[in-house]
This record gives C-alpha cells, structure tokens and sequence, in this order.
C-alpha cells in the first residue's frame, strides 16, 4: 500500500475535523448538562418566589380585614362617644323619664337619647311602673 502525501494530509485533516466535531460534541453536550442545571435551579426558585408571593398576599389581605375592624370599632366608639357627649349633666335621663311617663318604651329611649339597652329599660321599669300604679 502506497499512500501519497496528498493523501496522508487529506487523511490526517479529516482525522482531525473528526476530533474536534467529537470534542465539540462532548463540550456541548456538558454544556447543556450545566444549564439544564441551572434550569432546575431557578424553577425551585421561581416555586419558591410563588410561595412568598402567596403568602405576602395573604398577610396583606389580613391586614386589610384587621384595618377594615379597627375602622368600625373606632366608628362605634365614636358613636358612643357622641352619645354620652348629648347626655350631658343628665337632662336626657329627665326627658327620657318624661316620655317614659308619657307612655313612650325603651326601645325609644335607645333611639332618641342614645342610651344604652340597659338604662332604657331601667329608666322604662322605674318610671313607666310609677305611670302605671299612679
């Protein structure tokens, strides 16, 4: 067998084009083994940012509904407030028992007066059974 330089150099070039298409390969196949990897990385991260998000939007809904209670609260504590502020020096109480006497129920006296259910009805048991024996 005789082989010819051309030959041997046409032989040795493609030997070597092979080589560097098999290193190739194998860089780009551990290449795309590293992002593949990375790429599991960040969708546990994206999992875990979704999480967070869930959760933040949950905490704030709560609090929303905790300022949405406050809110009331200080609403029916400012209604009470001027409620006892109209009672003054206890002249409601007066013309509470007035209208008790004039036949008026404690149901009234809670609307007209802002008295609570309790001192209607004691003003309405007191001064409505006076009305009554009287």
């Amino acid at each position: 067998m005789n082989y010819d330089l051309p030959t041997l150099t046409a032989a040795a070039l493609g030997g070597g084009i092979l080589a560097c298409l098999l290193i190739a390969w194998a860089l780009s196949a551990r290449a795309r083994r590293r992002l593949e990897r990375r790429l599991e990385v960040l969708e546990a991260d994206l999992v875990t940012v979704k999480a967070d998000l869930a959760n933040a939007l949950g905490l704030g809904s709560r609090v929303g509904d905790r300022i949405r209670r406050l809110e009331q609260v200080a609403s029916q504590l400012g209604d009470r407030l001027g409620q006892i502020e109209l009672r003054g020096d206890g002249r409601p109480f007066d013309h509470a028992i007035a209208m008790v006497r004039g036949g008026a129920d404690a149901e009234r006296l809670v609307s007209h007066f802002g008295l609570s259910q309790g001192e209607a009805d004691l003003v309405s048991l007191v001064h409505g059974a006076r009305r009554r024996a009287g």
